[in-house]
Parts: C-alpha cells; structure tokens; sequence
C-alpha cells in the first residue's frame, strides 16, 4: 500500500459508535495509532492515502500497523483492488457483546490492570426486576425443513472463528486439567485455533497430551507440538511391531516412568541425579515423548548404563534446535544421527592431507641459477648485518 494510492471508505452511514465503550473497551488493545485512524476513517469519503499520513503525522509502516490492528478485530475490512482501496468501516461491538466475546474479554484483561477491568462490570448497567422475555420457540413456529442427503463437511461446521471455548473449559473440568495463566492461555489457544483450524475437541486433546506435571496446560509445548504435526515427515508406514510398541510406549509414559522401565529391562537402578536430568530436560520444553525415545536411545540404543548430564544437555538441544517434538520425529532423528556422524567422519577422512613440500635447495640434484653479481650482494649485505649485530652486542655489554 503506497502512499499514492487511491482509497474509498464505505458503510460509515450504518455504523453506530458509542465514543465511551470505544475509548474504554477498544483503546487498551489498539493503541492510540489505530485509535485515531478509526476516528479519521469515519469521517473520510475518498482520497489518496497520503490524505492519513499528513492529517495523523504517520509513517507508511505506522498507517499499515494501525490498519492492521483495526481489521483483526473486524473494525475494518480492507479490500484490494489494483491500485486502489476500499475500507469498509465496521460497528465496534456494545459493552454487553463485547464482554460475551471471551477474545475480546480476554485481550482487554491482558492490557489493563485486574481492578482497572473489574471496575468496568462495576460501573455497567445491569436491568432490575424479573426477566419476562418470551423464547423464540415460544412465539414462533417453525415449518418442519426436509432433511438433505448431501451434508456439510466436517471441516466447515468446525472453523476456527467459531471455536468453542465453553466446550473446551468443560472438558478441562473433567480431565482436572486447568490454566497456569487464564488470559494468556485462553489467548494463545484462539491464535492456534484460528492459525491451524482446529476445533476445540482437537486442541483440548493435544493440551491433555502436553500438559505440566501439575495439571496444568503448557503452551509453549502445545503449540510445538501443533507445528510439528503440521511438519511434513518421511512416511513410516508397516511399521514393525516393536518399533510401533516404542512409539505408543513412549506416549504413554511419564519420562520417570519410563526410565524405571528401562532399567528393568537393562539392569541397574535409577540414581537421584538421573532424575534431576530429567527434570533439566522438562524444563527446556521438551514433551515427555521426546525425553522417552531419548532415553531409548541413550540406553538401549547406544547401550550406555548411566545418563550423562552433558550427553543429554546435547542430544536435548538438537531435539529443540531441530524442531522435533513429537515420538515418530525424534525416532527418525535418532535412527539417522549415527549415519550423520559417519558421513562426517568420511567426509573428514577424505580430505586431503597436506604435504609440505622440501625447498628446492635441499635436493641433490638442485642446480644454482643465481647470477655471481646477485651472490656477492648477499654475501655483502649478510656481511654488514654480522657488524651491526655484533655492534648491539658490544653496546648491550657495556
């Protein structure tokens, strides 16, 4: 979007705008850049773009992040057409839908102090006496509509922009599952509702699978897990049955767990700074399918009898340098990791040794091609620095 641009603002007669609830539930969210273009583009007709970077004092990158924050709360529609655009001005939402929107609720919550949004509720209206209102049902019939046999798709009755929080909160309930942070993981699971289009079943059941040990949701690894998923991988198809028994074992099991069952399986017993490893790697992140099959590899696969704190500060850092969070990926990765070190260490073999060749002189059979006049400058030029260095002698000594 250039500045000379042409632009057009439609629908401003059919926006209702209450300046109070604007100031008080949209600001805080916005910022005051955004704030103002929404009051300017209200009262613009048409122009070229500059018109907003002279009246507001904006910079290009300033008017495209206003405009930007503006339209992903559905303020503003932008549409692109060529070398002009048209802004279809949007009806901010009243006190009332706009606290009924949990996005919005919540990103208020996150912007301003506890009892600054307590306050709100304090100062709202609310109507008194008894609710008479009659149902839609009770008043008007509804004509029976034939059933068709073409259904909808799955995936357009469970788009993003209707994700349903409340569902997803009675899960929880049930799974004892609960927010480290209510207004920061309530946001982050709508940014990764609408960024991957799952539906609330979907999220709930990946924010189970990577869950703290305290219950609570971790949203660092379930958006790593998210975007793992969303990773193209090589296929493992007929995969044999004790490489699928790993992967679902690995699932399953918490790494402590885990780990005593190897050790009855290889022998040995867990030491207290083994489970402090353990510990280490939970708190880097890395989802406890990942610590499993790293712990497969370190003592079956490499057939280690101790885990070795550097050892697993390294293989720990790839798994994260390498984005890999789930079973399936880090059993890939460390399948190859022993070919990738023997291609490194063939690669380094094959390189060339570097021979140092003899000079010329030291060969038998070197024939002196120097003039005689070239010679006896140097046996002149060696004979006076012999002088000035028995000179600095003589000096050094007295």
């Amino acid at each position: 979007m250039l500045a000379g641009n042409q632009f057009k603002v439609v629908s401003t007669d059919s926006v209702s705008f209450d300046s109070k609830n604007f100031t008080l539930l949209y600001l805080p969210i916005i910022g005051r850049d955004a704030f103002a273009l929404y009051q300017l583009l209200r009262l613009s007709d048409s122009g070229k773009i500059t018109f907003f970077l002279e009246y507001l004092n904006f910079g290009p990158n300033q008017f495209s992040e206003a405009l930007d924050k503006l339209s992903a709360l559905d303020l503003v529609s932008v549409f692109d057409h060529h070398d002009a655009f048209y802004f279809q001005v949007k009806s901010p939402k009243n006190f009332e839908d706009f606290m009924n929107d949990d996005l919005l609720k919540q990103l208020l919550r996150s912007k301003v102090e506890e009892k600054t949004f307590k306050k709100l509720f304090e100062n709202a209206e609310k109507p008194e006496g008894q609710n008479i209102s009659r149902k839609f049902y009770e008043v008007y019939r509804i004509e029976p509509v034939e059933e068709s046999d073409e259904k909808e798709p799955v995936e357009k009755l469970l788009q993003a922009d209707d994700f349903n929080m409340g569902a997803f909160e009675l899960a929880m309930k049930d799974a004892h599952l609960t927010f480290s942070n209510e207004t920061q993981d309530k946001l982050a699971i709508y940014q990764l509702a609408q960024k991957f289009a799952k539906n609330w079943f979907e999220l709930f059941n990946l924010a189970l699978q990577t869950k703290n040990q305290d219950g609570t949701i971790n949203k660092m690894q379930l958006s790593n897990r998210i975007l793992a998923e969303t990773k193209p991988s090589s296929a493992l198809t007929a995969l044999p049955k004790p490489v699928q028994a790993l992967l679902n074992n690995a699932k399953t099991h918490q790494p402590t767990d885990y780990l005593n069952q190897l050790r009855k399986n290889t022998g040995g017993t867990t030491s207290q700074a083994e489970y402090r490893i353990l510990n280490e790697m939970a708190k880097k992140n890395l989802p406890d399918e990942v610590q499993n099959i790293l712990l497969h590899y370190v003592l079956v696969g490499r057939k280690n009898s101790v885990l070795n704190v550097t050892f697993i500060h390294q293989l720990s850092n790839e798994c994260l340098q390498n984005n890999i969070y789930t079973a399936q990926a880090a059993l890939e990765w460390f399948n190859n990791r022993e070919k990738r070190s023997k291609q490194k260490q063939t690669t380094y073999s094959a390189k060339p040794k570097l021979v140092k060749k003899a000079p010329e002189w030291s060969n038998a059979n070197y024939v002196e091609l120097t003039s005689s006049e070239a010679q006896a400058k140097f046996a002149e030029w060696q004979q006076k620095m012999r002088k000035e260095n028995d000179n600095g002698i003589n000096r050094g000594n007295s």
